[in-house]
């Protein structure tokens, strides 16, 4: 500092990292692979290389839908098509033991679903509670804003509210609150909670002072047989049935 400008006052803060995953469903004509395996490993490369371009991986950072979807449609002449669906994903690090207000911004507004289940996260112990616990979200009737709820799950239908009041969310610009809340451990082995959400828009932007990470590791590739490009049945009928995929996100409490 004694060899800074004068006026300027420099400040070392923690990294921001807004995570962006995928969960694509790949169409691929199997009459044109050798193997499954070996095509996914192809669309992971592609995938990896786009990571590398100067859209995203920095400050200021955009990844740009289309773009992505003709990555992964060009990787090979045996993919037909794919439904990619978008996740943003904020890491917090909480203060083990203490009691804590956490606040995480996202700077891109968050599609909401009325029902709920918008905000997911991995599992946590809080204070007074000897079962994993898990963050969710109740849209209020503006659907604009809505409260965060710490929940456990009873059975794959059924949860029970352990705190019904743990904070807010607010949809439009993307914001999380916690209150005051005692976290003893994270399900996670590098003690983090990890909480994502889906955005309004594919097109994520790194605002401020996010750096936007495109997470391959993280995200899922799955790997579906075309049926009808294959040959196997033209109508359509057969890959309605088992081999439809939703290009909307589910229901689910918890974050995979």
């Amino acid at each position: 500092k004694q060899y800074s400008i004068s006026g300027i006052n420099q400040k070392i803060i923690d990294l921001k990292i807004l995570h962006v995953e995928i969960d694509s469903s790949v169409y691929f004509d199997y009459s044109k692979v050798s193997t499954q395996d070996s095509l996914k490993t192809k669309v992971i490369n592609s995938l990896t290389s786009y990571s590398k371009s100067l859209d995203i991986n920095k400050f200021g950072g955009r990844l740009k839908y289309s773009k992505l979807l003709k990555v992964i449609d060009n990787t090979d002449d045996a993919i037909t098509s794919n439904i990619t669906k978008i996740i943003i994903r904020r890491d917090l690090k909480p203060a083990m033991n203490q009691f804590a207000q956490y606040e995480l911004c996202f700077g891109n507004k968050f599609h909401v679903n009325s029902s709920g289940y918008n905000i997911k996260s991995t599992g946590f112990k809080i204070s007074g509670e000897t079962d994993t616990v898990y963050l969710t979200d109740v849209p209020n009737a503006d659907l604009k804003t809505g409260i965060i709820s710490i929940v456990k799950p009873i059975d794959d239908d059924t949860t029970r509210v352990v705190v019904k009041s743990a904070g807010t969310v607010d949809y439009e610009k993307g914001e999380i609150v916690l209150t005051t809340i005692n976290i003893t451990s994270s399900s996670l082995s590098n003690g983090l909670i990890e909480i994502q959400a889906f955005p309004e828009s594919n097109d994520v932007i790194g605002l401020r002072d996010l750096y936007l990470n495109f997470n391959i590791s993280k995200s899922t590739i799955n790997m579906v047989r075309d049926v009808i490009a294959s040959g196997d049945e033209i109508s359509g009928t057969l890959f309605a049935r088992d081999f439809y995929t939703s290009s909307y996100s589910n229901g689910n409490l918890i974050r995979k």
